[in-house]
């Protein structure tokens, strides 16, 4: 049996079999060496562009390597690649390669007379990738770092953390904090939003379609945005740039808040509010989650106190077929409040109830 070779940074991978990476290297110190982030974007100088050229030539000069999504930030370069397999000695052909990356670009540095001359820190930082998910995460990650960039250095005021939060739509007594757009909670058109895990994929899609015409509306959608089903609602709601949109988060809202890449655009673009109730952890349990959803209702329905507080009347939603279902949001909407539970019935067929 031929010897099995383990090499030093994940001691429980056989890097020969091959591997996907997503690797960090940054300058030492911190600044803006490569150019700069201005509205999401990232503007590179001269020495910026020529990382990219660079970083762009690492799989054509080393044999074994293969690059996919990267971006050059203006203090450090993220990039997913991978190692093919059966190569003899994989990570010292990826180390030679980063090494030589790193001091080609010193040397252009000063070639150029870079003010501050150009200085890395000592080696790289990677993860290994096993599973798909964590590639594409690692993709979006990549794909969205200028915009956290711009959130987190050049907007810091869009993530500070607002509490206690004053709002008719939010109990009194209770303590809540939030981060984004407090006047969302402000606007008259709500649809609160549920979904069942048993809803297949073509009935998510046909939810979403909902969900679009929704927002063709002027309604901001509230969820927890748990299930599948509402993920890719939210991930349609991140992607409109008319969409309104507000995440209640299970479970409190950490000191060192940092939103997930998906919601970035939409928090620089100001149409998305994240908010958390109280200040402990608590476990997310089923009852936790079922309380998270009666929360969403109570919020979306609630009224200014000027206003009369009964409830608008409730359609009937026991649909017999598709058809009626679909009428539950209609075309044009009569209403000003949606509270929406998506599920499946008996006969395996989308069921939507008005909760």
């Amino acid at each position: 049996m031929a010897e099995i070779h383990f090499y030093r940074r994940f001691k429980k991978w056989d890097y020969s079999n091959g591997a996907m990476l997503f690797v960090t290297i940054t300058t030492n110190p911190r600044g803006e060496y490569f150019g700069k982030i201005v509205d999401g974007k990232v503007i590179l100088n001269e020495l910026g562009r020529e990382v990219e050229r660079t970083l762009a030539q690492l799989p054509i000069k080393t044999d074994g390597l293969q690059l996919f999504e990267r971006v050059v930030m203006p203090d450090h370069v993220h990039f997913n690649i991978r190692i093919l397999p059966n190569l003899p000695e994989p990570l010292k052909n990826l180390g030679k390669a980063i090494a030589g990356f790193k001091n080609h670009l010193i040397r252009y540095s000063k070639d150029i007379a870079a003010n501050p001359p150009l200085k890395w820190q000592q080696g790289y930082h990677d993860h290994l990738c096993l599973k798909r998910k964590k590639i594409e995460a690692t993709a979006r990650y990549i794909a969205y770092n200028p915009a956290k960039y711009e959130l987190m250095h050049n907007r810091p005021e869009a993530l500070r953390i607002k509490e206690p939060i004053d709002s008719f739509r939010l109990d009194r007594d209770d303590y809540w904090k939030g981060v984004g757009n407090l006047a969302l909670l402000n606007e008259e058109k709500f649809v609160s939003l549920r979904i069942s895990r048993k809803c297949t994929a073509k009935m998510i899609d046909e939810i979403v379609t909902r969900m679009e015409n929704a927002v063709e509306q002027g309604f901001v959608i509230i969820s927890g945005f748990i299930s599948p089903g509402e993920r890719a609602v939210r991930d349609m709601l991140a992607k409109s740039s008319s969409a309104k949109f507000i995440r209640i988060l299970p479970n409190r809202m950490p000191i060192d808040y940092k939103p997930e890449s998906v919601y970035i655009d939409a928090f620089l673009e100001n149409r998305y509010l994240e908010i958390a109730e109280g200040n402990e952890e608590v476990d997310f349990s089923r009852g936790a989650c079922l309380e998270l959803n009666d929360e969403i209702v109570k919020i979306a329905r609630a009224l200014p106190e000027h206003r009369d507080q009964s409830p608008e009347p409730s359609p009937t939603l026991e649909h017999r077929d598709q058809r009626e279902a679909s009428s539950c949001m209609p075309e044009h909407c009569e209403r000003n409040c949606y509270a929406l539970y998506f599920k499946v019935d008996e006969r395996g067929k989308l069921k939507v109830e008005q909760l």
